[in-house]
């Protein structure tokens, strides 16, 4: 029994490598990354912004394809992100004003903005990174009804792979893209809508998916996870990560989802980054927050966090599921 934990400790830690320099190689050979998220995830972006200082990223990586950036505000986050003096009030709608969020936006994405921008004030003008917004240009001051959201909502894919089409790859250069990473698990092996863009550019990606010891529910852990240092990047492919049954125990194994795992560490450990209540309630934003979600719900669900405090848990048994999209109205004969 303990030889085979043993061996179970060496495969473990021998397959395991640090997250940042893992990712700053793989660009060595892959002209995208794509890095899928737990939203609003503190160790995540803790993570992310480390990857963006460090040695050799600038060098191998040009562009950043964010989810959270509303296309409409490209200039803008072009020249703030440039090292100019841009007002934060003007920058703000990039991660503020997307149609693929439900609520307000976390802090952590504002502080990755500020981040690639601090990176870049310390590098030559020819490797500064710029950051690609993935989000349809919706106007929300434009918006009235559910209608208005039709034209942006069930594109937001398509969008994002243009981006990444027209702006990257047409142009030469290399990007790390980020998303929710159910954009993009592949499923059973094969792509999703994104990565099939880039497979037929010609382009193969590599995908990195991210979570914690959770195989399933709460209850349903994986000790050998206990093993790696947090946070650690495994290859999929030959490893016990990648010959993981799939949540519900159906047949598909994690290495029929992605390239990688992005381990962060225990799910009762990881947590997610929230607004102040004193910067929602009565506020200009937060008052446009539920103008947004009464368009979307009829009735807008509870947003306003119960206290001043920032970090909650990612993952609880007692917390609510957020609100569920909204239906889209049927189309007009």
């Amino acid at each position: 029994m303990r030889r085979a934990l043993w061996l179970i400790l060496i495969c473990s830690l021998a397959r395991a490598q640090d997250p940042v320099q893992g990712i700053v190689k793989l660009f060595e050979t892959y002209r995208i990354v794509m890095f899928g998220e737990i939203h609003e995830c503190r160790q995540e972006y803790d993570l992310l912004r480390k990857l963006v200082n460090a040695p050799g990223f600038s060098e191998r990586v040009n562009d950043i394809v964010v989810e959270f950036g509303n296309a409409r505000y490209q200039d803008v986050v072009d020249r703030y992100i440039s090292g100019e003096n841009v007002p934060i009030e003007e920058v703000q709608g990039a991660w503020r004003d997307t149609v693929g969020s439900v609520g307000p936006a976390s802090p952590v994405y504002g502080e990755f903005y500020a981040a690639v921008r601090a990176a870049n004030l310390k590098l030559p003008k020819e490797r500064r990174i710029r950051i690609l917004l993935g989000d349809p240009p919706i106007d929300w001051s434009k918006v009235r009804g559910l209608e208005d959201i039709g034209y942006y909502l069930p594109f937001r894919d398509e969008f994002y792979a243009s981006v990444v089409r027209y702006q990257v790859l047409a142009k030469g250069r290399r990007a790390l893209l980020i998303m929710g990473q159910g954009h993009f698990r592949r499923n059973g092996g094969k792509p999703g809508a994104i990565e099939n863009e880039l497979l037929t550019a010609f382009v193969k990606p590599y995908v990195i998916t991210v979570g914690s010891n959770m195989i399933g529910g709460y209850d349903d852990l994986d000790p050998r996870f206990d093993a790696l240092e947090t946070p650690s990047l495994i290859e999929m492919s030959g490893s016990w990560i990648g010959a993981i049954k799939g949540m519900g125990r159906n047949s598909a194994t994690w290495d029929q989802t992605a390239d990688a795992y992005l381990y962060l560490g225990p799910w009762d450990r990881l947590t997610v980054v929230k607004n102040r209540r004193s910067d929602l309630d009565g506020t200009a934003y937060g008052n446009e927050v539920r103008r947004r979600l009464e368009i979307m719900f009829e009735k807008a669900p509870e947003f306003l966090p119960k206290s001043e405090d920032t970090d909650q848990p990612a993952f609880s048994r007692t917390s609510a599921a957020g609100p569920p999209f909204p239906v889209l109205p049927k189309p007009r004969p």
